[in-house]
């Protein structure tokens, strides 16, 4: 889940502009060895774990959800950015200068933004509707159907394909004169709206929908909890009763038992106790969600304040900006 980018290419590059292939030096094998060993594992790492996401949401009945059906489009974002744009990407960082061609450098570049900006905002329609499941549960399954939730997948991917196509149709910098550099476009404007598109809006959107989510379950925890005490439980404007079941029965299994420790309370609709499940896979998400920003908050602070692009005040250049 990371666009690539070979700086020590530019580097080079930005030394001899018109210097060919031939002109740069031998590639160091055991350097190159070593370091597609690795890539080659995150690759197949990468591949096989989001195969397997896919194929258990495929074959396990019970979580033929829409919320699944979320996960495994994630997934399937993933496994399409681990199986087009990462072999290549590690073979470019491998060998030190990209061999593909300039055609197809720009086919990569487009298929990395496409693939990145699903599977942002596949995290991002996953919030919401982990949102909506928390805040409503007793509505969720009529407002997430099979229609809606196919929908989104199809708006997501339209918006990634809108943000990613802009390069391909013109909007970058001049392509370099040496075929062996291939990056990510860094013509200001478009640096500044894909940023926006693919990170920040989207992030925005996944902060205020946690934010939401860890509200509506520390009430609703503490609601569950008065309601144990024998009081009724409102849920979506609706006040429900909580009963304990036969009290002569309770008290002769506890006599039995030898406990005086009284049984849990039980709601009288079953869909109430998807509640807890609810919570722990929006807590689950919530850590995904930390791990996604920890990876991308530096590439996207760097993209559009980069010294080429205008962006970056001169005293910044060697704090944050990176060639």
């Amino acid at each position: 889940m990371v666009l690539v980018e070979n700086t020590s290419v530019f580097s080079a590059a930005d030394q001899c502009p018109n210097c060919s292939s031939s002109a740069y030096p031998e590639v160091d094998v055991t350097k190159a060895v070593v370091l597609g060993i690795v890539l080659l594992v995150f690759v197949v790492f990468g591949v096989l774990g989001n195969i397997l996401v896919i194929l258990s949401v495929l074959f396990h009945h019970h979580w033929r959800s829409v919320t699944h059906y979320f996960i495994a489009n994630l997934a399937a974002a993933d496994l399409l950015l681990s199986s087009a744009v990462l072999p290549f990407s590690a073979t470019s960082e491998a060998l030190g200068r990209w061999v593909f061609g300039r055609f197809f450098c720009s086919v990569w570049a487009a298929l990395d933004v496409l693939c990145c900006t699903a599977s942002i905002l596949s995290l991002c329609v996953i919030s919401i509707d982990r949102y909506l499941a928390v805040s409503y549960p007793l509505r969720y399954p009529a407002i997430a159907t099979g229609r809606r939730g196919l929908t989104a997948v199809a708006a997501l991917w339209g918006v990634s394909a809108a943000i990613s196509v802009g390069p391909l149709f013109g909007w970058r910098e001049p392509d370099p004169e040496d075929e062996t550099v291939c990056r990510i476009t860094e013509e200001p404007g478009y640096a500044l709206f894909s940023a926006l598109g693919s990170f920040y809006i989207p992030l925005a959107i996944i902060l205020a929908m946690y934010c939401r989510v860890y509200t509506v379950a520390k009430r609703e925890t503490k609601t569950l909890r008065e309601g144990r005490d024998g009081e009724g439980v409102e849920v979506e404007g609706v006040m429900l009763r909580i009963h304990r079941g036969n009290s002569a029965q309770t008290r002769k299994q506890e006599d039995d038992e030898g406990t005086s420790e009284p049984k849990r309370s039980s709601f009288t609709l079953p869909k109430l106790l998807k509640f807890s499940r609810e919570e722990k896979a929006a807590k689950t998400l919530g850590i995904v969600v930390g791990c996604f920003i920890l990876c991308w908050l530096p590439f996207f602070l760097v993209l559009p304040i980069g010294p080429q692009r205008g962006f970056c005040p001169t005293g910044l250049k060697n704090v944050l900006c990176v060639a």
